[in-house]
Order: C-alpha cells, then structure tokens, then sequence
C-alpha cells in the first residue's frame, strides 16, 4: 500500500461493522467513519479543496479530528492539525504561512478565528462543527446533505500527506511534511515491531490529537492493524483507568508522565490493568523506578521508544521479546537506521558520543516552505535530530543529552524562543530568557528569568496573566525569576548558568504556580 487511501478502502472492506473508535458512549463502525469522511470531502470540494491544499483542523480531541484528516486523504489535500489550546498569535502564524483557504473549527475555537479572518486574506471559509443548524458556517447540516461515498483521489508517495507543526531542534513552529510513504511506511513498522493481531487490538488514546503521537501512532495505527480505539477528549486519570479496566485496553502509548499518574491512581478494587498486552512510552526517559512498578502491577511490558515528528512514527524501541538494555531506547524500527555523526556529520565508533541521525522510509520531505530549515535538518544521511547519543556495540541507541534547548514537559515541546517573544512584548519587561528545571512529575518545566526595565513594577502575577491570553496553557512559565543582569558571553545569556544558579538556590522565584 503506498497511499493511505488504499488503508482505508482494506479496513473498511474487511471490517465494515466492526467498531473503529469508541467515544464515550458514541460508537462508530469502520463503514460509517468512511461514510463521514466521504461526506466531508464532499464538502471540502465544494470550498474548492483539492490535491495539495492545505486544510487546518482546529478541533479538540475528538471523533471529528481523524474523520477531517481522512477526508483530506480522500482529496489528496494536507491535513494541518492544530491544537484546540492555540491562541490568536499561533493561530496566525500556522494559517498565515500555511495559506489555507479552508478551516474546521470547533465552537470551543472559533472565538478565536473570527478576530483574525481580516488578517488571513487567503482564509476563505471557516467551517464549524458544534455550533448547531443556524449558524452560517454549520458543518454539519452541509455533511448531513452530502453523499456517503466518494472517489478517492489517486496520490503519489511522496505527496504531502500532513504538516504538523513543530520546532524540530530549534526555533520558532515549523511544518514537517509527511508524505503518503512517510505515514504508510511508519504505520507498516510500527505494526510489525508491536506484534500486533490484525483485527483483535484494543487501543486507548489520550494523547492530544494534533500531535503525531495521537493521530498518526495512536488513532492511524489503530486503523491500519483493524483494531478499536477508546479516544478520551483529555487526560483524567482516573478516566484512563477506568477506559482500561471497562474495555480491556490491550494497547497504550503515553508519555512517562501519564505513566507516573496511572501509578498513583491506580486503586486494586476498581481497576484491572491485566488486558494490557504492550505498553510503551517516549518524549524523555522514563525512572527505571516507575517502569518496574508499572510492569509488576500490569504484568505487561512498558517499552521505551525514541521518535520524533520528523520521523512520523517510532524510529527506535526496545522490542518485545529481544534483549532490553538499561537506559537504551532499543533498536532502529523496520526500515529505520541510526547514525551517531561528529561536527563534521562523520559517522563516529560505537560507544562515541555524537548527533543522532535517523534515516528511512519515515523520514518527512522537510520543513513547509522552510528551505533553509529543511536543507540543515534533512541532509543526505539523514533527519539530523539534534540530540546527543551513542550506539552500543549491538546497534542498541541510548540518548544522553539534548543539543538544543528545547523544553520536553509531560510529552510536550515547549520552544523558550517562542515564549521569549511572548515576554518581550509584556511591558516592563527588558531582558528575559526562559529555560527548562527538573521536575520529578512533568520531566521538565518552563520558567522565565527576567531582568525588569528600570522603574518597572511588572510582577509575576501580571506576567502570567499576559502569557494566558497570547500562549498555550502548557507553554506558560511555571516560576518567575527577577534578576538585576543575566550572565551572557559572547553576545548571548548562558542559560546553564542560570540553571545552575537556580539549583545552588542563588535565585527566589518571585512568583511560582500552585
């Protein structure tokens, strides 16, 4: 299969009545998800959507996000999942350098569309879902009225299938474009290193949506090995549990927070984690202290895996029945390789620290209108990854250290560039810098240092109630630090100073979340 529409088009054919996704007390069958994708591609095409436009899906996590980035499949568009959580200014920054002409959006986002549709001259229609039958930009009243099937457009493998936006190893949000090969490929490694039973896995999904971990190697997998997914909107742990105790969960993926919370919430006389068969977890290392626990009471195996967006799926993991190595993120994944490369991008010996580079079929076609970026992190050997690594004399990778600066928080990529020039624009505000703490929860957590104008009285509290309204609610600085200067060399702070300064307790936070 080398399109994703040839995915669909077997599960459907194979499994028409079989539940697809389970949510909440909402149940829809693999032949009415292809029914709802059909009608929307109907509906995207009467806007004008066709082969290679980009369509942004600025929905919550909910059956309506996978049903939109099918039926782009269907038209041979891009799907651009985007978070529900955005505000006006990332809002912006997707639409403006994507030029979608066409959004779904959601009641819980609208709000923050409608501000800006005089700005985006190329936004010509905003469809909205939730909203009822009254409202001009309905979706579904226009799905109700359409047809329940649609011919599929024929795309290549190295067409476009989906940007989803990240920061990769540096800067300000980036569209990585995976194509049809890059999504069918992952999907094909994934199954096979899971040793998954076609037809017979169970899947929880409480990840996000519009991120790669929830779409494509949650709910696409899912569809590709014929299996049922429980899709929970958010994560409530106590949710989670009980989704895996009522449907017997076979298969869950997470980040080694969500791990943490399922162990503390765990309760014996209410809880059954015994349908689990696979487990696994990504995003930062996990305590060796939480994945013993977590496999003991659940009895099954909780891998560690090493991925990114760039590489669409799992490019690393520890397997299910090999040789697991403490501390390893395993071995490469199907078609995947690993390279550790010096400053020189030279291949360096096993046991040699160096830069990870990941090649393979999952491999994206770079950063969207961005050849600057892609032309630095996809060279000819590889996605350079921007983390530091080495290989083990059996091929097995272990991930030491990050390059870049960038911020893993309970799974997610927090980018201190993007927040700093939230914090610029606060008043009062003359130098800042914002870096990632230690945190036994969250992994890491974004705080702001910051050395005030003269005469400010700009305060914690004033700065968090700026970043609320501009940034994502996971991107905000848990602690605030005032500082009369910043250490700086060579033109640029030194953050690891300030790190170290925090930890030696030279800095009060002036203001810190409960």
């Amino acid at each position: 299969m080398h399109c994703l529409t040839d995915i669909l088009r077997a599960s459907v054919r194979v499994l028409r009545d079989k539940p697809y996704i389970i949510f909440g007390r909402d149940v829809i069958t693999y032949a009415q998800f292809d029914a709802l994708t059909a009608r929307l591609a109907h509906v995207l095409a009467s806007r004008e959507v066709g082969r290679g436009d980009p369509v942004g899906l600025y929905l919550p996590s909910i059956p309506l996000m996978p049903v939109a980035f099918w039926a782009c499949q269907k038209l041979g568009a891009i799907a651009v999942p985007m978070s529900s959580m955005y505000r006006q200014s990332e809002l912006k920054g997707v639409a403006w350098r994507t030029g979608m002409k066409v959004m779904i959006a959601h009641a819980e986002t609208v709000e923050h569309v409608d501000p800006l549709r005089g700005e985006l001259t190329n936004l010509q229609h905003v469809l909205v879902a939730g909203v009822g039958g009254k409202h001009p930009d309905a979706l579904e009243p226009l799905m109700d009225a359409a047809s329940s099937t649609f011919e599929a457009v024929s795309s290549a493998p190295e067409d476009v299938a989906a940007l989803f936006f990240t920061s990769g190893t540096t800067g300000l949000p980036k569209g990585t474009m995976q194509t049809q090969l890059n999504q069918c490929s992952a999907l094909r490694d994934m199954m096979c290193n899971h040793r998954t039973r076609f037809g017979q896995e169970k899947y929880l999904c409480a990840a996000p949506l519009f991120s790669n971990l929830g779409l494509t190697v949650m709910l696409n997998l899912c569809l590709f090995t014929g299996g049922t997914v429980v899709l929970l909107e958010r994560w409530e742990t106590e949710k989670v549990l009980g989704a895996i105790t009522e449907h017997k969960i076979t298969l869950f993926g997470g980040t080694p927070t969500m791990f943490t919370y399922l162990l503390d919430g765990f309760d014996a006389s209410r809880h059954d984690l015994s349908s689990l068969r696979l487990c696994f977890t990504g995003g930062s290392p996990v305590s060796p202290v939480t994945l013993e626990r977590f496999e003991r009471l659940s009895g099954a195996p909780l891998l560690q895996v090493y991925g990114a967006t760039e590489g669409t799926g799992q490019s690393v993991a520890e397997s299910m029945s090999g040789v697991r190595r403490r501390g390893s993120t395993g071995l490469p994944v199907g078609s995947a390789d690993v390279l550790i490369v010096d400053e020189n991008g030279n291949r360096v010996p096993h046991g040699t620290l160096g830069e990870v580079v990941i090649a393979g079929d999952g491999i994206a076609k770079g950063y969207w209108r961005d050849p600057e970026a892609t032309a630095a992190a996809f060279r000819p050997q590889g996605w350079v990854s921007g983390d530091i690594g080495y290989l083990d004399e059996d091929g097995y990778l272990f991930i030491m250290d990050r390059k870049k600066d960038v911020i893993l928080a309970g799974g997610h990529n927090i980018y201190p560039v993007e927040i700093e020039s939230v914090l610029y624009s606060c008043p009062g505000i003359a130098v800042c810098a914002v870096i990632g703490l230690p945190d036994e929860i969250k992994g890491e957590i974004p705080v702001a240092v910051i050395v005030r104008s003269q005469g400010s009285g700009v305060s914690g509290e004033d700065i968090l109630r700026h970043c609320r309204a501009q940034i994502a609610a996971y991107k905000i600085p848990r602690r605030v630090y005032f500082v009369d200067r910043m250490p700086e060399g060579a033109g640029k702070i030194r953050k690891r100073e300030l790190i170290e300064a925090i930890s030696r307790g030279e800095f009060v936070p002036a203001w810190q979340s409960a």
